[in-house]
Protein backbone atom coordinates (compact mmCIF):
# COMPACT_ATOMS: atom_id res chain seq x y z
CA UNK A 1 0.00 0.00 0.00
CA UNK A 2 0.82 3.32 -0.78
CA UNK A 3 2.11 5.89 2.16
CA UNK A 4 -1.32 7.89 1.67
CA UNK A 5 -3.32 4.63 2.42
CA UNK A 6 -0.78 3.67 5.15
CA UNK A 7 -1.92 7.24 6.54
CA UNK A 8 -5.36 6.59 6.28
CA UNK A 9 -5.29 3.55 8.17
CA UNK A 10 -6.14 2.61 10.50
CA UNK A 11 -9.36 4.29 10.88
CA UNK A 12 -12.34 3.82 12.87
CA UNK A 13 -16.38 4.69 12.24
CA UNK A 14 -19.07 3.68 14.52
CA UNK A 15 -17.01 2.10 16.54
CA UNK A 16 -15.85 -0.16 13.72
CA UNK A 17 -12.05 -0.27 12.99
CA UNK A 18 -10.52 -0.80 9.49
CA UNK A 19 -6.96 -1.73 10.27
CA UNK A 20 -3.94 -1.19 8.54
CA UNK A 21 -2.66 -3.20 6.04
CA UNK A 22 -6.90 -4.13 5.64
CA UNK A 23 -7.46 -5.61 1.82
CA UNK A 24 -10.68 -6.78 1.94
CA UNK A 25 -13.70 -6.55 4.84
CA UNK A 26 -16.34 -9.71 4.51
CA UNK A 27 -19.44 -9.46 6.53
CA UNK A 28 -21.98 -12.25 6.55
CA UNK A 29 -25.14 -12.48 8.25
CA UNK A 30 -27.52 -15.28 8.62
CA UNK A 31 -31.12 -14.44 7.84
CA UNK A 32 -34.88 -16.51 7.90
CA UNK A 33 -37.79 -16.12 6.63
CA UNK A 34 -40.24 -14.49 8.88
CA UNK A 35 -43.48 -14.72 6.89
CA UNK A 36 -45.60 -17.79 7.26
CA UNK A 37 -44.10 -21.26 6.15
CA UNK A 38 -40.87 -21.58 4.64
CA UNK A 39 -41.54 -20.94 0.58
CA UNK A 40 -38.74 -18.38 -0.80
CA UNK A 41 -39.43 -16.29 -3.77
CA UNK A 42 -35.72 -15.67 -4.91
CA UNK A 43 -34.90 -13.21 -7.69
CA UNK A 44 -35.30 -14.39 -11.27
CA UNK A 45 -37.68 -13.56 -14.63
CA UNK A 46 -40.39 -15.34 -15.87
CA UNK A 47 -38.94 -17.59 -18.81
CA UNK A 48 -35.87 -18.74 -16.75
CA UNK A 49 -36.72 -19.34 -12.95
CA UNK A 50 -34.42 -18.42 -10.58
CA UNK A 51 -30.66 -19.61 -10.45
CA UNK A 52 -29.66 -22.87 -8.95
CA UNK A 53 -26.68 -24.37 -9.28
CA UNK A 54 -24.63 -27.65 -6.94
CA UNK A 55 -22.19 -26.33 -4.43
CA UNK A 56 -18.81 -26.87 -5.74
CA UNK A 57 -18.01 -28.40 -2.90
CA UNK A 58 -20.02 -31.03 -2.27
CA UNK A 59 -21.05 -29.90 0.73
CA UNK A 60 -24.66 -27.55 0.86
CA UNK A 61 -27.00 -29.44 -1.91
CA UNK A 62 -27.70 -27.03 -4.46
CA UNK A 63 -27.20 -22.81 -3.72
CA UNK A 64 -29.67 -20.57 -4.59
CA UNK A 65 -29.22 -17.36 -5.35
CA UNK A 66 -31.85 -15.07 -3.76
CA UNK A 67 -30.63 -12.03 -4.51
CA UNK A 68 -28.17 -11.10 -7.00
CA UNK A 69 -25.12 -8.55 -7.28
CA UNK A 70 -27.34 -6.14 -9.10
CA UNK A 71 -30.19 -6.29 -7.39
CA UNK A 72 -28.19 -5.58 -4.04
CA UNK A 73 -26.44 -2.87 -5.21
CA UNK A 74 -29.38 -0.81 -5.66
CA UNK A 75 -30.83 -1.79 -2.51
CA UNK A 76 -27.71 -0.48 -0.92
CA UNK A 77 -27.93 2.64 -2.71
CA UNK A 78 -32.05 3.39 -1.58
CA UNK A 79 -30.57 2.92 1.85
CA UNK A 80 -29.22 6.44 1.64
CA UNK A 81 -32.70 7.90 -0.13
CA UNK A 82 -34.51 10.55 1.73
CA UNK A 83 -36.44 10.35 -1.70
CA UNK A 84 -36.21 7.55 -3.69
CA UNK A 85 -38.01 8.41 -6.52
CA UNK A 86 -35.86 11.70 -7.21
CA UNK A 87 -32.78 10.46 -5.44
CA UNK A 88 -32.51 12.94 -2.61
CA UNK A 89 -29.71 12.31 -0.06
CA UNK A 90 -30.36 11.77 3.49
CA UNK A 91 -29.41 14.00 6.42
CA UNK A 92 -26.74 12.09 6.79
CA UNK A 93 -25.04 12.61 3.44
CA UNK A 94 -25.23 16.71 4.00
CA UNK A 95 -23.27 18.22 1.52
CA UNK A 96 -21.86 14.86 -0.69
CA UNK A 97 -21.87 15.53 -4.12
CA UNK A 98 -24.03 14.36 -6.65
CA UNK A 99 -25.77 14.96 -9.85
CA UNK A 100 -29.24 16.13 -10.78
CA UNK A 101 -30.78 16.77 -14.40
CA UNK A 102 -33.96 19.05 -14.33
CA UNK A 103 -35.68 20.52 -17.32
CA UNK A 104 -36.52 24.08 -16.28
CA UNK A 105 -37.82 22.83 -13.01
CA UNK A 106 -38.62 19.16 -13.65
CA UNK A 107 -36.92 16.72 -12.15
CA UNK A 108 -35.56 14.40 -15.13
CA UNK A 109 -33.11 11.87 -13.28
CA UNK A 110 -30.03 11.80 -11.04
CA UNK A 111 -26.87 10.26 -11.04
CA UNK A 112 -27.73 8.13 -7.69
CA UNK A 113 -30.56 6.69 -9.27
CA UNK A 114 -29.86 6.03 -12.92
CA UNK A 115 -28.15 3.08 -13.69
CA UNK A 116 -26.05 4.33 -16.37
CA UNK A 117 -24.63 7.08 -14.23
CA UNK A 118 -22.06 9.39 -16.21
CA UNK A 119 -23.26 7.46 -19.60
CA UNK A 120 -26.56 8.58 -19.01
CA UNK A 121 -27.56 10.89 -21.85
CA UNK A 122 -29.93 12.75 -19.65
CA UNK A 123 -27.15 13.71 -17.22
CA UNK A 124 -24.09 13.85 -20.26
CA UNK A 125 -25.81 16.40 -21.76
CA UNK A 126 -27.08 18.27 -18.68
CA UNK A 127 -25.52 21.76 -18.75
CA UNK A 128 -23.89 23.68 -16.00
CA UNK A 129 -20.63 26.26 -15.10
CA UNK A 130 -19.02 23.62 -12.90
CA UNK A 131 -17.66 26.28 -10.49
CA UNK A 132 -16.58 28.50 -13.39
CA UNK A 133 -17.22 32.29 -13.86
CA UNK A 134 -18.74 32.51 -17.49
CA UNK A 135 -18.94 29.17 -19.73
CA UNK A 136 -22.06 26.91 -19.08
CA UNK A 137 -21.14 23.77 -20.58
CA UNK A 138 -22.39 19.84 -20.67
CA UNK A 139 -21.47 17.38 -18.17
CA UNK A 140 -19.98 15.70 -21.36
CA UNK A 141 -17.90 18.40 -22.33
CA UNK A 142 -16.68 19.56 -18.63
CA UNK A 143 -15.57 15.27 -18.26
CA UNK A 144 -13.37 15.71 -22.04
CA UNK A 145 -12.13 19.09 -20.78
CA UNK A 146 -10.51 17.92 -17.45
CA UNK A 147 -9.55 14.73 -18.72
CA UNK A 148 -7.66 16.15 -22.12
CA UNK A 149 -9.40 14.55 -24.48
CA UNK A 150 -9.18 15.20 -28.24
CA UNK A 151 -10.80 13.84 -31.51
CA UNK A 152 -14.37 14.57 -29.50
CA UNK A 153 -14.03 12.63 -26.74
CA UNK A 154 -12.53 9.57 -29.01
CA UNK A 155 -9.03 9.57 -26.95
CA UNK A 156 -6.66 11.02 -24.07
CA UNK A 157 -3.04 10.57 -22.91
CA UNK A 158 -3.13 7.47 -21.39
CA UNK A 159 -1.53 9.16 -18.65
CA UNK A 160 -4.03 11.35 -17.46
CA UNK A 161 -6.89 8.30 -17.00
CA UNK A 162 -5.81 8.16 -13.18
CA UNK A 163 -7.70 11.64 -13.51
CA UNK A 164 -10.59 10.24 -13.25
CA UNK A 165 -10.94 9.30 -10.20
CA UNK A 166 -10.80 12.88 -8.21
CA UNK A 167 -13.16 14.14 -11.24
CA UNK A 168 -15.76 11.56 -10.03
CA UNK A 169 -15.02 12.36 -6.84
CA UNK A 170 -15.92 15.64 -7.04
CA UNK A 171 -19.28 14.85 -9.18
CA UNK A 172 -20.70 11.84 -7.00
CA UNK A 173 -18.60 9.56 -4.70
CA UNK A 174 -21.33 7.10 -4.08
CA UNK A 175 -20.12 5.98 -7.95
CA UNK A 176 -16.64 4.94 -6.77
CA UNK A 177 -18.17 2.41 -4.65
CA UNK A 178 -20.91 0.89 -6.87
CA UNK A 179 -18.83 1.54 -10.00
CA UNK A 180 -19.33 3.58 -13.44
CA UNK A 181 -18.43 3.76 -17.00
CA UNK A 182 -18.17 6.70 -18.87
CA UNK A 183 -18.94 5.89 -22.48
CA UNK A 184 -21.68 7.05 -24.38
CA UNK A 185 -22.19 9.09 -27.83
CA UNK A 186 -20.52 12.35 -26.96
CA UNK A 187 -17.49 10.36 -25.42
CA UNK A 188 -16.13 7.25 -26.75
CA UNK A 189 -12.94 6.38 -25.23
CA UNK A 190 -12.85 2.98 -23.70
CA UNK A 191 -11.58 2.39 -20.26
CA UNK A 192 -13.37 5.40 -17.82
CA UNK A 193 -14.50 2.76 -15.81
CA UNK A 194 -14.14 1.11 -12.25
CA UNK A 195 -15.94 -1.80 -10.90
CA UNK A 196 -18.08 -2.08 -7.67
CA UNK A 197 -15.97 -1.44 -4.42
CA UNK A 198 -19.25 -2.67 -2.33
CA UNK A 199 -20.69 -5.57 -3.92
CA UNK A 200 -23.32 -8.23 -1.88
CA UNK A 201 -25.68 -11.20 -2.54
CA UNK A 202 -28.39 -12.98 -0.52
CA UNK A 203 -27.92 -17.06 -1.10
CA UNK A 204 -29.55 -20.08 0.30
CA UNK A 205 -28.10 -23.48 0.66
CA UNK A 206 -29.51 -27.05 0.82
CA UNK A 207 -32.13 -25.92 -1.38
CA UNK A 208 -35.21 -27.66 -2.84
CA UNK A 209 -37.09 -26.31 -5.96
CA UNK A 210 -41.08 -26.04 -4.94
CA UNK A 211 -43.54 -25.60 -7.83
CA UNK A 212 -46.73 -23.50 -6.74
CA UNK A 213 -49.52 -22.86 -8.56
CA UNK A 214 -51.14 -19.58 -9.65
CA UNK A 215 -54.49 -18.55 -11.39
CA UNK A 216 -55.87 -15.38 -13.07
CA UNK A 217 -59.47 -15.57 -14.09
CA UNK A 218 -61.25 -12.26 -15.29
CA UNK A 219 -64.59 -11.58 -12.90
CA UNK A 220 -67.10 -8.83 -12.93
CA UNK A 221 -68.47 -6.70 -15.82
CA UNK A 222 -65.35 -6.21 -17.92
CA UNK A 223 -65.58 -7.73 -21.69
CA UNK A 224 -62.55 -10.05 -21.95
CA UNK A 225 -61.68 -12.64 -23.93
CA UNK A 226 -58.18 -13.44 -21.84
CA UNK A 227 -60.71 -16.43 -19.62
CA UNK A 228 -58.63 -17.91 -17.07
CA UNK A 229 -54.84 -18.35 -17.14
CA UNK A 230 -52.96 -21.12 -14.75
CA UNK A 231 -49.62 -21.01 -14.39
CA UNK A 232 -46.48 -21.93 -12.21
CA UNK A 233 -44.57 -19.63 -9.54
CA UNK A 234 -41.19 -21.09 -9.11
CA UNK A 235 -40.29 -21.20 -4.90
CA UNK A 236 -37.97 -22.56 -2.83
CA UNK A 237 -36.99 -23.73 0.67
CA UNK A 238 -33.58 -23.47 2.08
CA UNK A 239 -31.84 -25.25 5.10
CA UNK A 240 -29.45 -21.53 5.72
CA UNK A 241 -29.79 -18.03 4.01
CA UNK A 242 -26.71 -15.78 4.15
CA UNK A 243 -26.42 -12.64 2.84
CA UNK A 244 -22.61 -11.25 2.36
CA UNK A 245 -20.95 -8.26 1.75
CA UNK A 246 -17.80 -6.98 0.62
CA UNK A 247 -15.61 -3.94 0.85
CA UNK A 248 -12.57 -4.28 -1.51
CA UNK A 249 -10.43 -1.68 0.62
CA UNK A 250 -7.28 -2.36 -1.53
CA UNK A 251 -9.52 -1.12 -4.41
CA UNK A 252 -10.15 1.97 -3.04
CA UNK A 253 -7.08 2.61 -0.98
CA UNK A 254 -5.29 2.33 -5.40
CA UNK A 255 -7.52 5.24 -6.92
CA UNK A 256 -5.77 8.38 -7.05
CA UNK A 257 -9.11 10.15 -4.93
CA UNK A 258 -7.27 14.35 -5.16
CA UNK A 259 -5.47 16.03 -7.62
CA UNK A 260 -1.63 15.02 -7.63
CA UNK A 261 0.36 17.52 -5.01
CA UNK A 262 3.56 19.07 -5.35
CA UNK A 263 6.59 16.69 -6.46
CA UNK A 264 3.63 14.07 -7.59
CA UNK A 265 2.81 13.42 -4.38
CA UNK A 266 -0.86 12.75 -3.58
CA UNK A 267 -3.24 15.74 -2.64
CA UNK A 268 -4.13 16.50 0.89
CA UNK A 269 -7.45 15.10 0.70
CA UNK A 270 -6.34 11.71 -0.27
CA UNK A 271 -6.75 10.26 3.13
CA UNK A 272 -10.02 11.64 4.29
CA UNK A 273 -11.66 10.98 0.78
CA UNK A 274 -10.91 7.55 1.21
CA UNK A 275 -11.75 7.11 4.31
CA UNK A 276 -15.22 8.53 3.39
CA UNK A 277 -15.74 6.52 0.92
CA UNK A 278 -14.77 3.53 3.78
CA UNK A 279 -17.54 4.63 6.15
CA UNK A 280 -19.89 5.15 3.22
CA UNK A 281 -19.73 1.57 2.65
CA UNK A 282 -19.88 0.97 6.20
CA UNK A 283 -22.78 2.60 6.46
CA UNK A 284 -24.49 1.13 3.65
CA UNK A 285 -24.23 -1.97 5.13
CA UNK A 286 -24.85 -1.22 8.80
CA UNK A 287 -28.13 0.48 7.77
CA UNK A 288 -29.28 -2.46 5.34
CA UNK A 289 -28.83 -4.65 8.07
CA UNK A 290 -30.53 -2.56 10.59
CA UNK A 291 -33.83 -3.22 8.17
CA UNK A 292 -33.52 -6.62 8.59
CA UNK A 293 -33.17 -6.45 12.31
CA UNK A 294 -36.86 -6.74 11.74
CA UNK A 295 -38.21 -7.56 8.82
CA UNK A 296 -37.18 -6.56 4.97
CA UNK A 297 -39.69 -7.01 2.15
CA UNK A 298 -37.73 -8.17 -0.80
CA UNK A 299 -40.88 -9.40 -2.56
CA UNK A 300 -44.43 -9.97 -1.92
CA UNK A 301 -42.87 -13.70 -0.95
CA UNK A 302 -39.61 -13.10 0.20
CA UNK A 303 -39.76 -11.10 3.69
CA UNK A 304 -36.22 -11.44 5.37
CA UNK A 305 -34.82 -10.88 8.56
CA UNK A 306 -31.94 -11.72 11.11
CA UNK A 307 -32.04 -15.26 12.01
CA UNK A 308 -33.18 -15.56 15.83
CA UNK A 309 -32.58 -18.34 18.23
CA UNK A 310 -33.79 -17.20 21.72
CA UNK A 311 -31.49 -13.80 20.52
CA UNK A 312 -30.89 -12.72 17.58
CA UNK A 313 -27.48 -14.05 15.72
CA UNK A 314 -24.79 -10.99 15.43
CA UNK A 315 -23.58 -10.33 11.84
CA UNK A 316 -19.87 -11.25 11.24
CA UNK A 317 -16.85 -9.74 10.07
CA UNK A 318 -14.03 -10.56 8.36
CA UNK A 319 -11.00 -8.08 7.77
CA UNK A 320 -8.62 -9.84 4.96
CA UNK A 321 -5.16 -8.05 4.65
CA UNK A 322 -1.74 -8.18 6.29
CA UNK A 323 -3.15 -9.28 9.95
CA UNK A 324 -6.78 -10.94 9.71
CA UNK A 325 -8.98 -10.35 12.54
CA UNK A 326 -13.05 -11.80 12.90
CA UNK A 327 -16.09 -10.70 15.02
CA UNK A 328 -19.43 -9.77 15.43
CA UNK A 329 -20.34 -6.75 13.36
CA UNK A 330 -21.66 -4.03 15.16
CA UNK A 331 -23.97 -2.47 12.52
CA UNK A 332 -26.25 -1.23 15.23
CA UNK A 333 -23.94 1.75 16.38
CA UNK A 334 -22.32 2.35 12.37
CA UNK A 335 -26.35 3.12 10.94
CA UNK A 336 -26.31 5.70 14.17
CA UNK A 337 -23.49 7.73 12.87
CA UNK A 338 -24.15 10.63 10.79
CA UNK A 339 -21.34 11.28 7.81
CA UNK A 340 -22.28 15.00 7.77
CA UNK A 341 -21.46 17.75 10.48
CA UNK A 342 -19.08 20.96 10.80
CA UNK A 343 -15.82 18.33 11.37
CA UNK A 344 -17.37 15.30 9.85
CA UNK A 345 -15.87 13.03 7.54
CA UNK A 346 -17.50 14.90 4.50
CA UNK A 347 -16.28 18.54 5.98
CA UNK A 348 -12.95 17.72 5.89
CA UNK A 349 -12.70 15.96 2.70
CA UNK A 350 -12.22 18.90 1.02
CA UNK A 351 -15.54 18.31 -1.78
CA UNK A 352 -16.49 20.95 -4.29
CA UNK A 353 -19.22 23.33 -2.68
CA UNK A 354 -22.49 23.68 -3.69
CA UNK A 355 -22.75 20.28 -5.49
CA UNK A 356 -25.56 18.67 -3.33
CA UNK A 357 -27.22 18.04 -5.53
CA UNK A 358 -25.25 20.10 -8.72
CA UNK A 359 -28.08 20.96 -10.79
CA UNK A 360 -27.82 20.29 -14.93
CA UNK A 361 -30.08 21.69 -17.02
CA UNK A 362 -30.88 19.20 -19.76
Amino acid sequence: MSNTTASALPFTFGGFTVSAGCRRILITAELEPSNEGSLIQPTGFPDLGPVLYPDPAGKQGLICLIESEASMANRLEEVCFDNKYIGSLKNAFAGLPYLKAQTGTEFTTSSTIDGHRFASDFLAKGKNSFGGTVAVVTLADHIKTTLGMTEGGKSMPVANIPNVFPLVMGLDPMSLIHGFQISNEQIKFVGLRLPRALSASIVGFDCNRVTVPGIKFNVGQVDSDSGQAIFQKARITAKKIEARFSIDVGLLASLRLDSVGTNDQPGEHQSTRLQLLLAIALWKVATFLDLLKHELSLRTECKLRIKRNEAEVAPRYSIEGATSTTGDFGYEGIAATSLAGDKSLIATAGLPAGRSPLILQF
